[in-house]
């Protein structure tokens, strides 16, 4: 780049206000730089009357590039003419731009995320429902479960009849799909409608409270019930004959 190529490069980047910097020693196999200065207009004439020279590009390592006097009109306005050549918004512009997207992501990023996770299991023609927590659903659970299925249709058969589904949210950790109450609700709704349908079931039974608050708001195609847990009920065995009754009610 020959001399007249370097300035017209340093005025362009003076225009559009980028910095431009120069190294302050040669680098060990580095071709030499060639360093120059572009004279400000306003400030050249300070220079005639005996003030100083201000240079675009000095000897410091990470100096910026001097930039064009505000007060100066004719060179705002050749700066404004510049950017609209290249098709580069105003500096104050560019920056309202990228704040928006910005200001988004922090309100998404400030959201409370809903976080839960939920057995489905199907036996007996019902669909049994019951909060995990951070726990996996034990095996005595499942028989539990499986027991009170056969117990309802007077069913004789072995314990492997019942399916298990996991229902976990979030689906994903992209905040900027939603991952609030609201969405979480609309997915548990058409997954347990899926569940509902292609299984068939008369019946859907919430075990435990933590269950019935998750679908407290959640309109689906069949009748509900609420009983104890199943952790409840193998903690606390006298309740089996109150999960019953309310089991055949």
């Amino acid at each position: 780049m020959n001399a007249s190529e370097e300035i017209t490069r340093l005025r362009y980047l003076a225009a559009m206000g980028v910095p431009a910097y120069v190294t302050r020693r040669a680098l060990p196999g580095a071709a030499p730089t060639a360093k120059f200065a572009v004279r400000d207009s306003l400030k050249a004439a300070d220079a005639d009357s005996g003030g100083t020279v201000a240079h675009t590009a000095t000897d410091t390592v990470g100096a910026p590039q001097s930039r064009p006097s505000s007060g100066n009109s004719s060179s705002s306005a050749a700066a404004q003419a510049l950017r609209e050549s290249i098709g580069q918004k105003p500096k104050q512009q560019v920056s309202e731009a990228q704040a928006q997207p910005r200001m988004a992501s922090a309100a998404t990023d400030s959201m409370p995320v809903t976080r839960f996770r939920l057995a489905a299991v199907v036996s007996g023609g019902r669909l049994w429902l019951e909060e995990l927590g951070d726990e996996a659903l034990a095996q005595e659970q499942l028989q539990l479960i499986s027991a009170m299925g056969r117990a309802l249709t007077h069913a004789s058969g072995a314990d492997d009849d019942a399916t298990v589904t996991e229902f976990r949210w979030p689906l994903h950790d992209n905040a900027q799909l939603g991952l609030g109450a609201d969405e979480a609700a609309a997915t548990l709704q058409g997954f347990l409608s899926r569940q509902l349908e292609e299984n068939a079931c008369v019946e859907l039974i919430c075990l435990g409270d933590a269950s019935k608050a998750l679908l407290a708001d959640l309109s689906l195609p069949c009748a509900r019930r609420f009983v104890y847990s199943t952790r409840e009920v193998l903690k606390t065995p006298s309740l089996k004959r109150e999960t019953w009754t309310a089991l055949q009610a």
